[in-house]
């Protein structure tokens, strides 16, 4: 699996792969028109310029990750000959952003509806990412996806962990997966790398996912500073009002702090 500088470095010296893109736009796969020159410096510039209006941060998703996520998804669909009349993407577009900053950690599923060039919110959710930073920064599109995967391996504390069921996982990143996994509560990091969410909302994030879409990982969590939420994923009531989210819908209104010990427990699977 390529990286998103060895795609990029492709685009820069293989100009098929230029109307390759161009093809992933008209054919539905790419949510952007891709553009390529050259910056102040001589340097290839990759551009991918949308329309309309988008969600918050999905213009400084490098346009390499976005246009190497389509190529993933048409050539899974390539293959399976699941490609709709003419060859259109089967799927809306969909993009997984996941916030590691506080108060708490979140995750949002965007999808966009081709035909009337908008995007709405397909789910919102709590989850746990890993302890000591190790789930990293960055964007990258899903490419294999199993209903249930046996996961080991060894946590930044030194926790040897071997699960044989972990339900709904999106492998996106090496090891890195976004999956089910159960746990007294979320959004504040637990596990050894993943994203975890409530089994349930996995399950719906699961229906929601394809092979190529991209998962964008940002921000930096602040031990101290977090909001417990409730063990199904969805936020509880209490005294502190829910943080200013630009387009997304507020079904949750309210978040309650955690105890000192809970931040700082150490997770015990992945």
């Amino acid at each position: 699996m390529l990286t998103n500088s060895q795609f990029q470095h492709l685009l820069a010296h293989d100009f098929s792969l230029h109307a390759q893109a161009e093809r992933l736009y008209a054919l539905g796969y790419l949510p952007c028109r891709p553009g390529f020159g050259l910056d102040n410096q001589g340097y290839l510039r990759i551009d991918c310029a949308f329309s309309g209006r988008i969600p918050p941060g999905l213009s400084r998703v490098p346009a390499a990750a976005l246009i190497r996520g389509a190529y993933v998804a048409w050539k899974h669909d390539t293959v399976l000959g699941i490609a709709a009349k003419g060859g259109q993407a089967p799927f809306r577009f969909t993009w997984v952003a996941v916030s590691k900053d506080n108060p708490a950690e979140t995750v949002t599923i965007w999808q966009r509806d081709r035909r009337r060039d908008l995007w709405h919110v397909a789910l919102h959710s709590l989850v746990n990412t890993g302890i000591d930073h190790a789930t990293p920064d960055g964007s990258w599109p899903i490419f294999w996806r199993l209903k249930s995967a046996r996961m080991k391996g060894v946590t930044p504390t030194g926790f040897h962990y071997d699960v044989r069921a972990v339900p709904w996982v999106n492998y996106f990143h090496g090891n890195d997966a976004l999956h089910g996994y159960t746990r007294a509560s979320y959004g504040f990091p637990q596990s050894a790398g993943c994203v975890e969410l409530p089994v349930p909302r996995a399950k719906q994030a699961f229906k929601l996912l394809h092979d190529g879409a991209v998962v964008t990982i940002t921000g930096h969590w602040h031990p101290g500073e977090g909001y417990a939420p409730s063990s199904s994923g969805a936020l509880l009531a209490a005294s502190r009002s829910e943080p200013s989210r630009p387009w997304l819908a507020r079904t949750h209104t309210a978040w309650r702090v955690a105890p000192a010990s809970m931040l700082r427990a150490a997770p015990q699977q992945p």
